[in-house]
């Protein structure tokens, strides 16, 4: 599974900008692409209608299996309030689901 990069704050950009997320709890999928394991209510994904086992196959057009995981950190992390558009299979389906970005609380 991943790490707090992806569920809660690892630190900043380093560019004065507060660096958000899009709040769920992700793990690679023996199919490929990340597995949807948690999403916190509230939470960024969970305002899009991201759900748990929903598998995320691509990130901003680019597919889950050609990224490596600095990668994907870095695509799914950003400004706060800019949004990252992920491609999500969902019972047989494949639908475009576009997240903002929520700061990171402690």
């Amino acid at each position: 599974m991943f790490g707090c990069a992806l569920l809660a704050g690892c630190g900043g950009s380093g560019r004065g900008q507060p660096v958000g997320g899009i709040h769920a709890k992700l793990a690679y999928s023996e199919g490929g692409g990340l597995r949807v394991v948690e999403v916190p209510p509230g939470g960024a994904a969970d305002l899009a209608g991201i759900q748990a086992n929903d598998v995320i196959i691509a990130i901003n057009g680019a597919s889950v299996r050609e990224l490596d995981y600095q990668t994907i950190v870095e695509r799914l992390r950003g400004p706060v309030g800019s949004s990252v558009q992920l491609d999500v299979f969902r019972k047989g389906e494949v639908n475009t689901v576009v997240v903002m970005r929520q700061a990171y609380t402690r």
